[in-house]
């Protein structure tokens, strides 16, 4: 039977790192004791684990399992695969986000350089022309 990783943590600690902790737990097995004062009430273990199969037709009850319950999760090619493909799926949700905040926040600076340069048209102030000059290269089609 393969070992599995197993931590113990604090009940404000757990409550912070919960969802990360359900995830990982799903994903690599990894059992959390929750703790309260150095004594265990509580643990998050895969549901595999305490889980038997679907009950037969007209019964819809969770049951434990018993005591033979350890499945390992199985690293493999396909593991792999399908673990790359949800980090290019999330870089390009992280890619396509940025750009969209970019766009907004350009639009933004557009806009407020427009007020500056209505309130103040170039030559009239010399510390905003000194501000134009420095930030030329983040103004667009001036």
């Amino acid at each position: 039977m393969p070992i599995r990783r197993r931590i113990e943590l604090s009940i404000a600690e757990t409550r912070l790192r919960f969802q990360q902790l359900v995830r990982l737990t799903g994903l690599t097995g990894q059992v959390t004791i929750v703790v309260d004062g150095g004594r265990p009430i509580a643990a998050i273990v895969p549901a595999a684990d305490v889980l038997q199969p679907a009950p037969a037709p007209g019964g819809s009850e969770i049951r434990p399992a018993p005591e033979t319950r350890s499945v390992p999760v199985q690293a493999g090619p396909e593991n792999s695969a399908g673990w790359l493909r949800r980090i290019e799926k999330v870089r390009e949700d992280v890619r396509r986000q940025h750009a969209g905040r970019v766009h907004e926040l350009s639009q933004a600076l557009d806009e407020a350089w427009r007020m500056l340069d209505t309130l103040r048209p170039p030559g009239t102030d010399r510390q905003v022309d000194t501000l134009r000059a420095a930030h030329a290269d983040l103004r667009r089609g001036r």
